[in-house]
């Protein structure tokens, strides 16, 4: 009979986690030092690895992440690295471990969870929904070179990533204010980038001001450049940096900028997507990532519209959020509260969707997360605006 036993490692006791994911995400056999250089910037995560008969056979990574959600900075859990051995699959021990871990962000006041699926039917099931897939403009640096005619009034300076990681950092939690569904990764992981010294950071300023930041690495003479993150906070910054990349245009080919989903490229500069010049795709290495309400009183605050509805709230995972609730906008900001009664029945992965704000309502009845009739459908759209999620954060 198997034994089966759940451990929360942390600091220098975390191997096991990292053993079990370089099986599941890395050629291998091979270089195991690779994913143990990671130890040092764990610190502020949990690890949950469970043991069948005292051996390590499936695990994941808590990592708290804080994020906006509609406007609001939440303590979220990321959720990473979940793995099982090939001999500890179809058990059920990764769903064990999920149950797990959201008793333990309930105790740590997480509301919140995202995570990058390796299936996302599997985690759909335990209340998770998909955000818009993160894309990637592909434009010619030729087809920039227009822009260097143009006079802007502002400027950029570049600096490698060391001597510019803390302008970096600050202006990303800066941004994140902005950014409905931005994470950022806690401060010691952002150690870990600084210390791979892999790209350039570009800072467009406006006077003093800091107003974009920009990171980026160049794949070779005549090849790509690959841009890591594109935060602008006005348009300025968005055209200051698409002419530096033009001032590029003999040494590159293609600038590979990853976009927003409310971001349109196709309208920043006539002919970038004609003929040979550029395109829009999916980024290929990792599916959409996804969302969770964990606990249903963290939406409280949350800046939505007008309104008030009522629902019952089932979660087949996390039993305390299956109540009533009233949900009303009052002053611009959502209030919480337990009610005896009910307008209308949401799942949790109903309620995800709503809160995340990237989908269509007609669609949950098909989805089997809920039944709502034409009122309680406009109750929504009223309380909960759409808005599609930028999560940011890799991990």
């Amino acid at each position: 009979m198997n034994k089966v036993e759940i451990k929360e490692l942390r600091g220098e006791d975390v191997d096991p986690i990292l053993e079990l994911a370089f099986y599941a995400f890395f050629p291998t056999p091979g270089n195991i030092e690779l994913i143990m250089k990671r130890k040092p910037y764990m610190k502020e995560d949990t690890c949950l690895v469970l043991y069948e008969n005292e051996k390590p056979v499936s695990g994941l990574i808590c990592k708290p992440i804080p994020q906006n959600v509609r406007g609001v900075i939440k303590d979220m859990c990321g959720i990473s690295e979940v793995a099982t051995h090939p001999e500890g699959r179809r058990k059920g021990y990764a769903k064990k471990l999920m149950k797990l871990a959201f008793d333990k962000m309930k105790e740590y006041n997480q509301g919140f969870s995202t995570l990058y699926p390796f299936k996302e039917s599997f985690y759909e099931r335990l209340g998770y929904v998909s955000f818009p897939q993160i894309r990637t403009a592909i434009i010619s640096a030729k087809s920039l070179v227009p822009l260097l005619n143009l006079k802007l009034d502002g400027t950029v300076e570049r600096m490698d990533f060391e001597e510019g990681f803390e302008t970096y950092k600050e202006f990303l939690k800066e941004i994140r204010q902005r950014i409905h569904g931005m994470g950022v990764l806690h401060d010691t992981e952002l150690e870990r980038h600084k210390e791979e010294k892999k790209m350039w950071v570009i800072v467009a300023k406006e006077g003093d001001e800091i107003i974009g930041i920009m990171t980026y690495a160049i794949t070779g003479f005549w090849k790509d450049v690959k841009v890591r993150d594109f935060y602008c906070k006005n348009s300025l910054a968005k055209y200051l940096f698409l002419q530096w990349f033009a001032l590029h245009a003999d040494q590159i080919k293609n600038v590979h900028i990853p976009i927003k989903p409310d971001e349109y490229p196709e309208t920043w500069l006539n002919d970038t997507f004609w003929g040979e010049y550029g395109k829009i795709q999916s980024r290929e290495w990792v599916p959409s990532c996804m969302g969770r309400v964990v606990v249903v009183e963290s939406i409280s605050n949350l800046k939505v519209g007008h309104g008030k509805l009522s629902a019952k709230i089932t979660d087949d995972h996390c039993d305390w959020n299956n109540k009533h609730y009233t949900f009303e906008g009052k002053e611009g900001r959502l209030s919480v509260s337990e009610s005896t009664d009910y307008e209308c029945e949401l799942s949790i992965q109903a309620l995800s969707a709503i809160v995340y704000g990237c989908y269509n309502l007609d669609d949950f009845e098909i989805k089997g997360w809920a039944k709502l009739s034409e009122e309680n459908k406009e109750k929504i759209r009223e309380l909960f605006p759409k808005i599609p999620p930028h999560l940011h954060a890799d991990f």
